[in-house]
């Protein structure tokens, strides 16, 4: 008869493997960073507003803009680009100090959940050999299992291709 494989009681991976929810302060960066944009969005309308209505100008007729005009929104832009900049910089680094504190949160549940697979995979394989080795005395007996089940004979080349998955997990430990 088969060996009974106790199951071992499993960790709530649910509740362990947790992402936490992003800080206030990145929401907060965004907020400012929506704004920068919108800004030297808009003073990019401007400029190029008045950049239009200086082509576009009719000629017999008194001027509404200069270039001088057009200069001026001009020079007006670099500070919002600036702005921009510096609102990007701040989320991105609020992102970063946020991204660089779960790593060290997930170390554990990780290692948690690997066991957990490691374990699984060994009682699959502790299984999948006792299906091996019953083909094999079948085969010696003389006995074509295939009639009843294909189940044991897949069993060797399943264990086979278990070895395919601890070598995939083996490469997903390393970051």
């Amino acid at each position: 008869m088969l060996a009974r494989l106790k199951p071992a009681s499993q960790p709530d991976f649910d509740k362990l493997l947790v992402i936490p929810e992003k800080p206030a302060s990145i929401a907060e960066a965004e907020a400012v960073l929506r704004k920068a944009v919108a800004a030297r969005e808009e003073g990019q309308a401007r400029h190029i507003e008045a950049g239009r209505k200086l082509a576009n100008q009719p000629l017999g007729q008194p001027p509404t803009i200069s270039q001088r005009d057009v200069d001026e929104i001009g020079a007006l832009l670099q500070p919002l680009f600036d702005a921009e900049k510096q609102a990007k910089a701040r989320r991105d680094e609020e992102v970063q100090k946020f991204e660089a504190s779960i790593g060290p949160a997930l170390v554990e549940p990780i290692g948690k959940l690997r066991t957990a697979i490691d374990e699984a995979i060994d009682n699959l394989e502790a299984l999948l050999g006792h299906g091996a080795a019953f083909r094999g005395r079948a085969v010696a007996a003389g006995f074509d299992l295939a009639k009843v089940s294909r189940l044991p004979g897949i069993c060797a080349p399943t264990i086979e291709r278990l070895g395919l998955v601890r070598a995939a997990l083996k490469h997903a430990d390393r970051a």
